[in-house]
């Protein structure tokens, strides 16, 4: 008897370690959550070769990209960390927060452009919040000078207010460089290239369960064209386009619709910047928006822009090294089915 209510005491104790432990790894998980912490998703096989018909994708190192845009949330929380007393590099433009765009030159502002952020007090006390209902909407209106400076933040621990210009001028890009600037070789978190954007999101080798030539035409695992989809959609083909800009979703609201290698959101409803640069200073574009038709979503498809320019449909999202002494595992299989179609190269603009 007694060594059956000592085995009693020892299962009941064990019992309630395990919970304790269950407990405390919930609430960290849910305060990653509340926090903004962004879902990152390995993109392997490094040296693979480039898409045949695009000669995009081939990338030589393994990384991570986020699953999702970087969400206005998450934005103001770096706003909140280097722009509460100054903004000396208009990390915050004003159409985050009022209807400014005039209807190109007809003599009225667009009201049908939604915001994301908004900013109170003034210069030495600012305070930002986010829009109702965009907490998890990505970002928009935001330069890719602003994308890299909020690179440099992650690069450098997101440290808060104080010194700012260590926080978010130096670290994965030299912002003193402007218009010139790349992505320094000890870069921990940055702006993906054109190529790893690419691979992220079309990649997947026929012996992998690709398609011939081994990258798909669309975004999420598919040959054939997206589907216009309600959130919480569980086509596999879902996406956000032809909807206005007012048709910006939250992040994640497909969870079938990914990328061969789990990211989500890389066709439709936001462009996203690159930090590959196009004709001088440019940078390129890619994935298509709410505002913008099924086509622009194809991988034949990409815009570019000055990196000092802001729309009210582009955001982006962020890549970075693996974490270290996280294991590399070779990939047999990815998502996805097999088809094949002829494509042509154009360009366009947002």
């Amino acid at each position: 008897m007694i060594g059956c209510c000592e085995t009693l005491q020892y299962s009941s104790r064990l019992f309630a370690t395990s919970l304790l432990r269950g407990l405390i790894l919930f609430v960290v998980l849910l305060r990653m959550t509340l926090a903004g912490e962004p879902e990152w998703v390995p993109v392997e096989l490094p040296g693979n070769s480039p898409d045949k018909k695009t000669g995009l994708g081939s990338v030589a190192t393994v990384f991570e990209i986020m699953r999702h845009e970087v969400t206005s949330g998450q934005y103001v929380e770096f706003l909140r960390a280097v722009a509460s007393q100054e903004d000396p590099h208009g990390l915050w433009v004003r159409a985050m927060g009022d209807h400014v765009i005039t209807d190109l030159g007809q003599g009225g502002i667009r009201m049908d452009v939604p915001q994301c952020i908004y900013r109170d007090g003034m210069p030495g006390n600012w305070s930002y919040r986010v829009a109702e209902g965009w907490e998890n909407r990505p970002v928009i209106f935001v330069t890719c000078f602003s994308a890299m400076r909020y690179a440099n933040w992650m690069h450098n621990g997101r440290g808060q207010a104080g010194t700012p210009q260590g926080l978010t001028e130096s670290g994965a890009y030299d912002m003193s460089k402007r218009g010139e600037v790349t992505r320094e070789i000890g870069a921990g978190v940055w702006i993906p290239s054109d190529d790893e954007w690419y691979k992220a999101a079309y990649f997947q080798p026929e012996a992998a369960g690709g398609p011939p030539g081994d990258y798909w035409r669309f975004p999420m695992s598919s040959m054939e064209r997206p589907e216009k989809a309600d959130a919480g959609s569980e086509l596999t083909r879902a996406a956000v386009f032809s909807r206005g800009f007012g048709g910006i979703l939250p992040v994640g609201s497909y969870p079938k619709a990914k990328s061969p290698w789990g990211a989500q959101d890389m066709g439709g409803n936001v462009w996203e910047w690159t930090d590959t640069k196009f004709n001088g200073s440019k940078r390129v574009m890619r994935g298509g928006a709410a505002a913008h038709t099924w086509q622009k979503l194809d991988k034949a498809v990409r815009s570019n822009a000055s990196p000092d320019r802001w729309y009210p449909d582009t955001g982006f999202r962020l890549a970075r090294k693996p974490l270290a002494g996280k294991p590399v595992q070779p990939r047999t299989r990815l998502d996805g089915g097999r088809a094949k179609v002829g494509l042509t190269q154009i360009e366009v603009s947002p």
